[in-house]
Order: C-alpha cells, then structure tokens, then sequence
C-alpha cells in the first residue's frame, strides 16, 4: 500500500531525509519536508509512511485553508465547489503522493488568510516555512505586500521580510557548503535550462504543431486553462499578482521534454478554482465537466504508478 507511492520526486525527499544533502543534484529539493519526514518517521518507523501522512495531514489543512480564504469573497457554496474542483484536476493526486506540493499550499492558504484578517506574524512566518518547502512558496510574499500597501500596515513589511527569509537562508546555506549554483544543477543534471517564458512559449508552439505530442497537449491546455481563469475580473489583484509569478516561474524552465509536469504546477495556482466555480452552475454540464475531469486525473495516476513522467 506504501510502496507505490515511491516514485520520482518522492523518492529524491526520501533520501534527503535519511542522508541529507550528500549529492550537489539534491540541492534543487528544498529542506523543510524532509525535516518533516525526518521528524516523523520517529513515530511511523518508515520515511515513507511518515512521507504519506505528512502530505494527506497537509492536505486536509489546506483544503480547509481554501475554504476559510475562498469564503471571505464568496459564499459556502460556490468555496466548496472550488474545492472540489481542485482536487478533481489533473495532477491534484500528487497531493497525496508523498510530494511536497500539498504542504507548500497549505502553508501558503493559511498565510494569506492570516494577512487579510490582519494577523501578520502568523503569515509571515507559515509564508516563511512555504518557501522552505518548494521554491514557488516564498511568491507568497508578493500578494502579502500587495495587501499590506492597501491597507497600510506597518507589520507587513516584516510578514514580507520573514517569507523571504526562508528560501533566502537555504540559498546562504548551500553557498557556504560550496554547492553549485541551483542553475547549474539544473542545467548539467535534470535537463532543465533558465530562459525568458516567451522563448519556453514559442519552442512549445513550434513542437504542438511538428510532433502533436498527446502529453504535451494536454500540458498547454492545462496551462491556457489555468491562465484564463487565473486572469478574469472575479479574481483578486494579489491572486493575479501570484499567478503571474507563478506562472512565470514555471516557464522559466526549459525541459526536455517540454511543459514536464506542467499538470501538477497548474493545481497549484490555487485562484483559478474560485474564478471556475462562479462560472460553473449547477447541473449536468457541472456533473459532466467534473466526471472528465476526475476520469482523466485517474488515468493519469494509473500512468504515473507505472512509472510514467506525467505530472
């Protein structure tokens, strides 16, 4: 039962809980799940078994974490179809795959919602832990200064300072243990360059239409989906703002092959849900939208637990 979750990147965290960072092609994994994991398997007596309990735990609080921040622009309703929504996405199964993506959100739902009830010690330090987690988590701190300019609290620039904090002192650390830069890494290891998200746009356009990859395919219509949704006139600035950089990190990686795993970054652009529920009803083109959606999340899980690179 726990062993076919032992795919991929699960594995990479595996090891660093165990070994720590021993190899320069590690450093691209961030420390604090795997301090988890560390933590944890004191208890389970399994890195794995702690590695799964910690991303289903994370997912139940980030799923009430969504709920409690979708909620204070929308009603019950229309937060909880959001959610639903989510979790029926492809790729959204990687929450419970012994990946960190799960905790990163959590951490960064409870973040935001502490700002906007203007408790910014707790969003300063969960966006702080964040960005410990996966590099997209300390972009939390770009909506937390957008609602800290609007509403003119001095607290937020600490909240902001702290996010940053995190990624900023694992960056220090690994210069001062002579590791490569993360660029490097990327390039010489995981076959991943740093470019312009234009160029990572238009080399994608080039190969949909050379080669109509089916994966690459439904990579771009998971990432124009998101995009549409991400920006309509329902979202929140500081939500467009996040997508944004977001969506801009992700194409900033170059890969071979391209758009890989562009399916579970999508999931975790977390304000297109909100902008899909208001625009989707009640009824059978509800129903049947979620039936293809979650029919398709589960093929793609049948995939990856066969060792395919989906997500």
């Amino acid at each position: 039962m726990l062993g076919i979750w032992e795919r991929f990147d699960t594995l990479w965290y595996l090891h660093i809980a165990a070994y720590g960072y021993d190899r320069p092609d590690g450093i691209v994994f961030y420390p604090f799940y795997p301090i988890l994991i560390r933590a944890v398997s004191w208890i389970t007596g399994s890195e794995l078994a702690a590695a799964v309990v910690i991303c289903t735990v994370a997912t139940f609080f980030m799923l009430w974490g969504a709920m409690r921040l979708f909620e204070l622009d929308l009603d019950r309703v229309t937060s909880f179809r959001a959610v639903v929504i989510w979790m029926a996405m492809p790729g959204a199964f990687t929450f419970f795959a012994g990946y960190p993506d799960s905790l990163m959100l959590a951490l960064m739902v409870w973040s935001l919602y502490f700002a906007r009830s203007g408790r910014w010690n707790r969003a300063g330090a969960l966006g702080s832990f964040a960005g410990l987690t996966k590099a997209l988590g300390c972009f939390v701190a770009l909506p937390l200064i957008w609602i800290g300019w609007r509403r003119r609290e001095r607290w937020s620039v600490v909240a902001v300072a702290t996010c940053v904090a995190g990624v900023a002192g694992f960056q220090l650390w690994l210069a001062a243990n002579h590791f490569p830069p993360v660029a490097s890494v990327y390039q010489k290891y995981w076959v991943t360059s740093t470019v312009s998200p234009w160029a990572t746009v238009a080399d994608v356009v080039r190969s949909v239409t050379r080669t109509r990859d089916p994966l690459l395919i439904l990579n771009c219509l998971a990432l124009v989906g998101i995009m549409g949704a991400s920006f309509t006139r329902r979202i929140r600035v500081e939500y467009q703002i996040f997508a944004v950089a977001a969506l801009g990190l992700f194409l900033t990686k170059h890969t071979d092959p391209l758009l890989q795993s562009t399916m579970r970054y999508s999931v975790s652009v977390f304000p297109a849900f909100p902008a899909v529920a208001t625009r989707c009803n009640r009824g059978l083109g509800l129903v049947g939208m979620m039936l293809s959606l979650f029919g398709l999340n589960l093929l793609l899980l049948r995939v990856f637990l066969d060792w395919g690179l989906v997500v």
